[in-house]
């Protein structure tokens, strides 16, 4: 029988150490999609409804990622898939992740959940996070909840899970209590309206890292933000802020005279293929979305 906090603590320390090796800090939100092919493991995406995730071990690994799967859903198990890499697990299939597994079923599991969870979500990256938007974690609302999820890249109910099971920052009526809220409510009250479509929230604070969306997606910006290129559009306000909708595949920029700029990269949704060639425009795009 396994020790758990020995688990923990072990799948936690090596993620960082992972993060030092890449030259990532341990402050910021990372895209680890760059940071698996930075580290020499391809990443592909397949049309597979049963799939979730599979590392191939080899001279050349490999990620396989479920094209039908929402963003965040799909970071965690880019990030769960370098930790079987990490442990030297061997080639693995995962069928369903969501950062809520029962560490008795499979220790080699729960281990790469736990590396996931650090990964995207160092304790230290994450109470900067809150730090710099003057939110106290304990006393968090849904609408910030879903803002700092977005942030990093992950799912409403994994950053919950996180807070309160993988750091200790939320107790377990706050966390339960958040987690009757669903992501979509929680973006309602977030925007002050409700819509179908999903919406990534980007303020100020955002940095380190490019707001990556798929087509459809909604960036709700701050009013004075503006942006270059052809992948988003603007759309209309909520809010006290802007809405634009990305459009088509592509790379451009958005920005602020507050000093605020971040590139934006746009892939398709339900793209299938090489994950470094997600952001290339459509064959039939009048022209590449930014240089």
């Amino acid at each position: 029988m396994y020790r758990r906090k020995e688990v923990v603590k072990q799948a936690f320390g090596e993620a960082l150490r992972m993060r030092r090796a890449a030259g990532l800090d341990l402050l910021s939100p990372i895209s680890v999609l760059d940071l698996a092919e930075c580290l020499g493991v391809e990443v592909r995406f397949i049309n597979v409804p049963s799939l979730e995730g599979m590392y191939v071990a080899g001279v050349q690994p490999n990620i396989i990622l479920s094209s039908l799967r929402p963003p965040g859903r799909t970071a965690f198990t880019c990030a769960h898939e370098l930790g079987h890499h990490n442990n030297g697990d061997g080639t693995t299939v995962d069928e369903l992740l969501d950062g809520q597994r029962d560490e008795k079923v499979d220790v080699k599991e729960f281990k790469a959940d736990c590396f996931a969870g650090a990964l995207l979500m160092p304790k230290m990256a994450i109470q900067r996070a809150f730090t710099l938007r003057g939110w106290p974690i304990d006393g968090t609302a849904p609408d910030q909840i879903y803002a700092i999820s977005q942030y990093f890249g992950v799912g409403y109910s994994t950053l919950v899970h996180h807070l309160h099971r993988g750091l200790g920052l939320l107790n377990k009526p706050r966390a339960t209590a958040l987690l009757k809220v669903s992501p979509r409510q929680a973006q309602a009250m977030l925007l002050g309206l409700d819509v179908r479509d999903p919406v990534v929230p980007v303020d100020h604070c955002w940095t380190h890292r490019p707001i990556d969306v798929e087509t459809g997606t909604l960036v709700f910006a701050p009013e004075t933000v503006t942006a270059e290129g052809n992948c988003v559009e603007l759309v209309g306000a909520a809010n006290g802020g802007s809405l634009w909708r990305a459009t088509r595949p592509g790379i451009g920029k958005m920005e602020s005279r507050a000093g605020f700029s971040a590139f934006i990269r746009v892939s398709k949704r339900g793209f299938v293929g090489r994950s470094v060639f997600r952001h290339l425009p459509d064959d039939d795009a009048e022209e590449p979305c930014g240089h």
